[in-house]
């Protein structure tokens, strides 16, 4: 009887080795977003989502309260415990999301950055991307265009640690150099508050009455700069650039109170992620950088500003 159940437990034991094998080989992908009720994080996951189905693949998807790495880390820690085969995550701070993104890659769970980036890629598999210095270059291009080549300009951003927010405003200040007739007047940081952002907008037209340009970095100091305009009562005689086109943003583009959108494409990042996903599971190699689109609309072309518009049309 002893002999019969310690076969049976020998038995039973490659089985259980087998299945611990399938939870973390399988189609089991956790997607962490940057934020939750981001329009832009919203259209991401419809794009996860259709890809996933398409792919079957299942998925899970989660996100902190506030784009920011002490809300991010604990999400990011419950996603290690369930050990998913491939997490696809929107890290909110370059260097403070290593420590427990390499934890869950140590765990087993092959791990790949959307939209933003870290400082320690070595562990992850691709980082799926926009150029967003290039985007910044296009904004500085736009904004010179726009103001005929004099006036002052000022970013509204996020505080550092952002890798998108701070190559944007690189790729921005880099080539706003070029132009002699333009003043830079620097970023100011609205920390995705647009009620701060609008008071960054008064503040800097106290302080500078003939202020010609703003150009902000995301979807929420864009509101907030528009916001900050009307209070002015100079809502389109500024001349602002976006980038992002959250409808929010695209509506006020129609009405002339947004001059240029710089902007990604989300859906096509949260589609990208699950093929990425299906062929990392598959045990196939990808390539460091999977870039995605970016594109500057200018004025009068509502339908691209319609076609790339963030809607959340899964929900």
């Amino acid at each position: 009887m002893k002999t019969r159940t310690l076969l049976s437990a020998i038995s039973i034991l490659p089985l259980l080795v087998a299945a611990e094998a399938h939870a973390q080989s399988g189609g089991n992908v956790a997607l962490v977003l940057g934020v939750k009720g981001s329009p832009f994080y919203q259209a991401l996951q419809c794009g996860a989502q259709a890809k996933a189905k398409e792919l079957g693949l299942t998925l899970t998807v989660s996100a902190p309260d506030q784009f920011a790495a002490d809300s991010q880390i604990p999400v990011v820690n419950a996603v290690t415990a369930t050990k998913p085969a491939v997490a696809a995550i929107v890290p909110t701070d370059t260097q403070a999301l290593v420590a427990p993104m390499k934890q869950l890659s140590d765990m087993g769970t092959k791990v790949v950055t959307v939209d933003q980036t870290i400082n320690d890629t070595s562990f992850v598999q691709t980082q799926i991307l926009t150029d967003n210095e290039a985007g910044g270059k296009m904004a500085a291009t736009d904004m010179n265009d726009l103001l005929g080549g004099k006036g002052k300009v000022l970013v509204i951003t996020q505080p550092p640690g952002s890798a998108a927010q701070d190559a944007r405003v690189t790729g921005f200040e880099e080539q706003i150099k070029s132009y002699a007739g333009i003043e830079y007047l620097g970023p100011q940081y609205q920390s995705d508050d647009p009620q701060k952002a609008a008071e960054i907008v008064t503040s800097a037209l106290s302080a500078h009455p003939d202020l010609a340009g703003i150009f902000s970095t995301n979807d929420q100091g864009a509101i907030g700069a528009i916001t900050g305009l009307k209070q002015a009562g100079v809502a389109g005689k500024i001349k602002v650039i976006a980038y992002d086109a959250a409808t929010a943003e695209v509506n006020a583009f129609k009405n002339g109170q947004i001059h240029a959108l710089i902007a990604q494409d989300p859906k096509q990042e949260g589609e990208v992620a699950m093929e990425v996903a299906a062929k990392l599971i598959k045990g196939e190699t990808l390539p460091k950088t999977t870039m995605t689109d970016i594109v500057s609309i200018k004025a009068g072309d509502t339908a691209t500003a319609e076609k790339y518009e963030y809607k959340a049309d899964c929900m």
